[in-house]
């Protein structure tokens, strides 16, 4: 019974024993497992974060930074540029005190304001008259002097060509004035004459381009005077005398447009 008896106690303390020994293993076992699981959990929290930052569905990273970006941006995207350069080019063209101005034929503005050299002013039959004979004498003058002291033939010609047309206008125009009754003059008045002193006094290449540039001045008057009456004129005879003669004083200014071309 005795030996029995020890012999379970012996057992029973060498079962403790190796219970003991392997306790401590299976902890520290069990610890590093927990450890590991958790390790595992930390890193797949960081992944996710990295993950969730840059992700484009959510936003953040350089889409973000863009819309920050955007948002500072002074130019809106709403705002059409095109459409706000038009609307400053159309305020400018607003502003713009140049305006564009057309003549009909008959010498008519059409805005008011404007004006333009050649545009006629409407006067009384009686009035055209005058008018028409003091320039006729004058362009008579003017071509006897250009043919003295004109230096080109070609000068010389046309002023030639002055006197023998105007001549005969001059000649027309006495003969209407008698039937009507008109008093025309019968002398350059002063400003015409003046302006035959100061060309008297020229010759050579000097008088062709003073010449020229007088005659293209004078006949665009002329022209839109005769238009004027053509158009508007009320004394039949003297109406018919402004349509019939207009023709040559339109050539005689594309004549001499075409010479003072020519002359530097």
């Amino acid at each position: 019974m005795k030996k029995s008896s020890l012999i379970h106690s012996m057992l029973f303390v060498g079962v403790t024993t190796v219970g003991l020994s392997v306790s401590p293993m299976l902890c520290a076992q069990n610890k590093a497992a927990d450890n590991t699981n958790a390790d595992l959990t930390q890193g797949s929290k960081t992944a996710d974060s990295v993950a969730e930052k840059h992700s484009p569905s959510t936003g953040t990273g350089e889409t973000n930074s863009a819309d920050k970006t955007d948002s500072k941006n002074p130019t809106s995207l709403d705002k059409n540029p095109s459409t706000a350069d038009t609307d400053s080019a159309n305020k400018s063209a607003t502003k713009d005190p140049t305006t564009v101005t057309t003549i009909d034929k008959n010498g008519k503005m059409d805005k008011e304001g404007s004006t333009h050299p050649s545009a006629p002013h409407r006067v009384s039959d009686n009035e055209f008259v005058v008018k028409a004979a003091q320039g006729g004498m004058t362009e008579v003058e003017l071509g006897k002097i250009a043919e003295k002291n004109g230096s080109s033939a070609e000068v010389k010609q046309f002023g030639s060509h002055m006197v023998m047309d105007h001549s005969k206008a001059n000649d027309d125009l006495k003969a209407i004035a008698a039937k009507d009754n008109i008093t025309i003059p019968t002398t350059i008045d002063a400003k015409h004459q003046a302006e035959i002193n100061r060309l008297s006094a020229l010759s050579g290449p000097a008088f062709d381009k003073a010449y020229l540039h007088t005659m293209v001045k004078n006949h665009e008057t002329t022209v839109s005077d005769f238009r004027a009456e053509s158009t508007n004129g009320e004394n039949a005879d003297v109406k018919n005398f402004a349509t019939s003669t207009l023709p040559t004083i339109e050539n005689h200014l594309a004549d001499v447009k075409n010479l003072e071309s020519k002359v530097k």
